[in-house]
């Protein structure tokens, strides 16, 4: 008994040996947990979405008319981005 869980021990690491040199799965695992290119070129993006932001105008309040349903400026914030 004891040999017979030895020999499938054996087996079981050879044909999981076997499977990750046939899928390359080594290289995928190294891609998916390591930094690549795509990481950093996110990375810089956020960065730059960041300081766009940062940079942007403020957003303006809006009301809608009843009448003629257009939008009209809250005329309350207006008075504070004067101050």
């Amino acid at each position: 008994m004891i040999g017979t869980g030895i020999l499938v021990e054996k087996v079981l690491k050879l044909a999981g040996k076997q499977l990750r040199k046939q899928f390359k799965l080594d290289k995928v695992l190294e891609y998916v947990e390591n930094p690549n290119e795509l990481d950093e070129d996110m990375k810089h993006l956020k960065a730059r979405v960041n300081s766009l932001e940062k940079m942007a105008h403020p957003s303006r309040d809006f009301i809608i008319c009843d009448d003629c349903k257009c939008k009209v400026v809250v005329a309350e914030h207006i008075e504070e981005r004067k101050k």
